[in-house]
């Protein structure tokens, strides 16, 4: 069985077009008071070509959506799907949520992956994760959201894949990172590889842990010298900083966002120097981490 397919940005975005813009055009453009000669005249178009996509004949160049976007005050994704206004998109005190995806349908997704692609200590370690973080929750957010825990071992896992990481262990230790540390299991009843067993272990902070900079620093350096917890660790604190506006204080995140940059920072450098076979992949994360970090610090700022 081969790998899922997933559709190219371009086609996806034509069909958005053509389903969805003769119905979102013409609402948006009325909303504003603009009349079709209007909409022409400000991009640079007949009153011909706007008439034409609003009734569904043609479609706009996909380079013109963010421009018809921007004149319409609404964004491109509800230009293309009519989901939501943007005023409820932009609306950032309500419907924040920590629960982008099914955990139903991530697990149904690593499991189909792992019998097409014989991963068996993946799969062991999938329905090991599942058995021991049962009946735990994530931290509640927005709205007293509460988000089974199963949730985060899931999302890096399918992270993780996306990336192209389909390395047996590697996939293994993001079911089981926290396994150890918040289930009080001991790594050795672990159904899985002793590769995976070390990675786990090194990621569990160990019994009166405590946050120094002595403790933090013999923590960081050790998940350094492993190429599974390295990689592990920058996936989890990817999707950590991404969920936390749901339910972290300015105050928590601005802490968060300096244990980021004193340890995570620089643990993502010596995986790069140590591990160039994941050059690729570190660079998405880099990008991710680093641009999630500077939005946040921009928010909170714009807030003081």
């Amino acid at each position: 069985m081969d790998a899922p397919k997933i559709c190219t940005a371009k086609p996806c975005i034509l069909d958005a077009l053509v389903i969805q813009l003769p119905s979102s055009s013409p609402e948006a453009r009325k909303n504003c008071g603009l009349t079709q000669a209007q909409v022409s005249d400000r991009l640079h178009l007949t009153t011909q070509a706007v008439s034409s996509w609003e009734c569904g004949n043609s479609i706009p160049d996909t380079e013109k959506i963010p421009e018809i976007a921007a004149l319409y005050g609404v964004t491109a994704d509800w230009l293309l799907s009519g989901s939501l206004p943007s005023a409820e998109i932009l609306d950032l005190t309500s419907n924040l949520s920590d629960r982008l995806f099914s955990e139903e349908k991530m697990a149904t997704y690593i499991g189909a992956y792992c019998n097409a692609k014989h991963l068996y200590e993946t799969r062991r370690a999938l329905a090991c994760a599942k058995d021991k973080h049962s009946g735990q929750f994530r931290k509640k957010g927005h709205g007293d959201e509460r988000v089974p825990y199963i949730y985060h071992p899931l999302l890096l896992t399918c992270h993780a894949l996306a990336l192209g990481l389909e390395e047996d262990d590697l996939l293994s230790a993001c079911l089981l990172h926290d396994v150890c540390e918040d289930c009080g299991v001991d790594p050795e009843e672990l159904p899985v590889s002793e590769e995976t067993r070390e990675a786990v272990r090194l990621l569990t902070k160990w019994d009166g842990f405590e946050k120094t900079d002595r403790d933090e620093t013999l923590y960081y350096n050790g998940i350094a010298g492993n190429r599974i917890a390295a990689v592990v660790k920058l996936l989890d604190r990817c999707h950590n900083i991404s969920s936390m506006a749901s339910c972290f204080s300015d105050e928590h995140m601005a802490e968060y966002i300096k244990e980021t940059q004193e340890y995570i920072y620089p643990l993502m450098e010596k995986a790069r120097e140590a591990y160039p076979e994941y050059s690729n992949q570190l660079f998405l994360i880099r990008y991710h981490m680093k641009s999630v970090v500077e939005a946040l610090r921009h928010h909170m700022r714009s807030g003081l």
